[in-house]
């Protein structure tokens, strides 16, 4: 790997990791799983013949609380959770069977409005929007280019070295399921690259063609897929774009809607930062929309071990990158849109935040399609 490479394999941890190596105090309990896929992994356990009240009592959960499938549970939880599956399975590729579980219908809503996308890249254009309404223990990010594009899964919180596998192996999984759903035999060769030891059961991936799976333990934590422009311009066989439009507002309006309590603050403070598409705008700006203080908001942000600005910068940049790998994303231009009075001044900026300059980073994203 080239120092180019590591550089941006350290930017895509900006997630959990600071530019100068510093962990964020990122209050970990506060990040949440709907209990829906959580019922996934234990119908797989027990199809498997491993009893639920065992997993339970083994990650110390209250059954109880998995009762609504609109509930949640704290990522500490669901550590618990995926480390009582494997000792109780006493199965490699636990993880590997729980994301074959997840389909679209898995994702309530959401799901109904992505299954209706005329394209893929509609389809991950639409899952990176709404991705907090899924998890928000991890981010989605997807990136287009003239050739192809790049989905980009990257934690929240610190995983540990069980449970990151674990979570990776899932969300390869999920999403190659609902791959082989909407391309049916069409799918072209594409790439899942994990950060990860290549496991036991290896054989399961290898049998996946056209998809090819990748595990490097040294890359940045996280999954990427990598897909050319031809698959993600196929045409897909449940559109339904009023469908699509519809579900796409009322996720939007979930969005909006701010938290009743301390918890998810960070999630939807991303997501309005993500609907101004770059353009600045301030606490005080959010805080007059929802009709609530600015320091209320500062409050609660750092009750999940954030600040406004470390989100504004995040939310910012995560556009830049958008923006340098769409065709005739020229820096000038990406920088203007951005609200920089000149490219020296980005370049400096996302060199700060990010750790490579544009140039470096528009280079690194081609290299890594061809």
């Amino acid at each position: 790997m080239s120092r180019t490479d590591s550089r941006v394999s350290k930017m895509d941890k900006r997630g959990l990791t600071r530019r100068n190596g510093d962990s964020f105090s990122m209050a970990t309990s506060s990040r949440r799983l709907p209990v829906r896929y959580i019922q996934l992994l234990l119908q797989s356990l027990q199809d498997m013949g491993v009893e639920r009240a065992r997993v339970l009592s083994l990650a110390r959960v209250d059954p109880h609380d998995l009762d609504a499938r609109d509930a949640m549970l704290s990522h500490d939880e669901v550590e618990r959770l995926m480390q009582a599956a494997m000792q109780a399975s006493g199965r490699s590729d636990i993880a590997f069977e729980f994301g074959r579980r997840i389909k679209m219908n898995s994702h309530d809503l959401l799901g109904y409005g992505l299954i209706s996308c005329p394209t893929l890249d509609a389809f991950l254009r639409m899952a990176a929007r709404h991705y907090h309404l899924m998890t928000e223990t991890w981010t989605l990010r997807y990136h287009r280019w003239p050739e192809g594009g790049e989905v980009v899964y990257t934690p929240l919180v610190a995983l540990s070295a069980i449970t990151l596998p674990f979570y990776l192996e899932a969300l390869a999984m999920a999403q190659q399921v609902q791959m082989e759903l909407l391309l049916g035999t069409q799918a072209f060769p594409y790439d899942y690259h994990l950060s990860m030891t290549e496991p036991a059961h290896v054989q399961r991936y290898r049998e996946l063609s056209p998809a090819r799976f990748h595990f490097n333990a040294m890359a940045a934590p996280g999954l990427r897929v990598i897909m050319p422009a031809a698959m993600l311009d196929r045409p897909l066989p449940l559109a339904n774009e009023d469908v699509m439009r519809d579900i796409d507002a009322r996720c939007t309006a979930l969005g909006r809607t701010p938290p009743r309590s301390d918890v998810g603050w960070v999630a939807y403070i991303m997501a309005a930062l993500r609907e101004t598409r770059g353009t600045q705008v301030t606490l005080e700006d959010i805080a007059r929309r929802v009709n609530v203080s600015a320091r209320t908001i500062d409050r609660h942000l750092k009750k999940e071990g954030m600040g406004f600005r470390e989100l504004s910068d995040k939310v910012r940049f995560e556009r830049a990158c958008d923006l340098l790998c769409t065709s005739g994303g020229a820096i000038t231009d990406v920088a203007l849109q951005l609200g920089f009075s000149d490219a020296a001044n980005f370049s400096r900026a996302f060199k700060r935040v990010l750790g490579v300059t544009p140039g470096e980073y528009q280079r690194t994203t081609t290299s890594a399609t061809q």
